[in-house]
């Protein structure tokens, strides 16, 4: 008797730890398959919960006779595809500091040790983006915070939030003079959580590798 009681709690231990699992890692359906991704708490009371999805491909890979050929829509994959880590970042080259120093934006150039850090793993195959997604339990949005957002001629600011709970999407392209950068730098949680809103990072092809592209292809 003992031993079903224990048998029976450990089964019930394992049911919730699947279901704590679960909600850590969401799983969502797109049109080329399932991915999973991760749920994260912001470190601020007012904001909600936001999941990320990392590492999506929004096309082939430019690699081989695609290498700058117009990018091409991806393939679905079978099963769940992990969408739980940064993605490759296109080839690039931060070493030349004084070519950098002339060419990009101060607030790139004085963060380039940070930026480094990012642009580690550099791939060809890079066509992918990031999606950050606020979550309904504990989303703070600025309507709840009671924050007067009215405009200064009297007139309240439209509500951009559809009736049947359509968020409106935010797609954030990074700079770099097509030579440098990722958008793995720029994390979209805050914003998504904060302003109710789907936030979208992108990568594209930088360097010779964008020749003969579509623009931020």
């Amino acid at each position: 008797m003992a031993k079903a009681k224990f048998l029976f709690w450990i089964g019930a231990v394992s049911l919730c730890a699947a279901a704590v699992q679960a909600q850590q890692h969401p799983v969502i359906t797109t049109n080329y398959g399932k991915i999973r991704g991760v749920k994260v708490t912001l470190p601020n009371e007012i904001l909600g919960p936001v999941e990320q999805y990392l590492g999506i491909p929004y096309a082939l890979a430019p690699t081989g006779e695609r290498r700058f050929q117009p990018p091409e829509p991806p393939m679905s994959w079978p099963g769940i595809r992990n969408a739980t880590q940064f993605p490759a970042v296109c080839p690039q080259f931060l070493e030349d500091r004084f070519l950098l120093n002339d060419m990009l934006p101060v607030w790139f150039t004085a963060n380039l040790d940070t930026v480094v850090t990012y642009v580690q793993e550099q791939s060809e195959d890079c066509l992918y983006l990031n999606i950050y997604v606020p979550t309904e339990d504990g989303g703070h949005t600025n309507k709840a915070q009671g924050a007067d957002f009215n405009n200064s001629d009297g007139d309240s600011d439209e509500d951009i939030h559809d009736e049947n709970g359509l968020k409106p999407v935010m797609v954030y392209i990074h700079g770099g003079s097509y030579m440098e950068g990722t958008g793995n730098m720029i994390d979209g949680s805050i914003l998504a959580s904060y302003g109710n809103v789907i936030v979208i990072t992108i990568n594209y092809r930088l360097g010779v590798l964008a020749t003969g592209c579509s623009p931020r292809g």
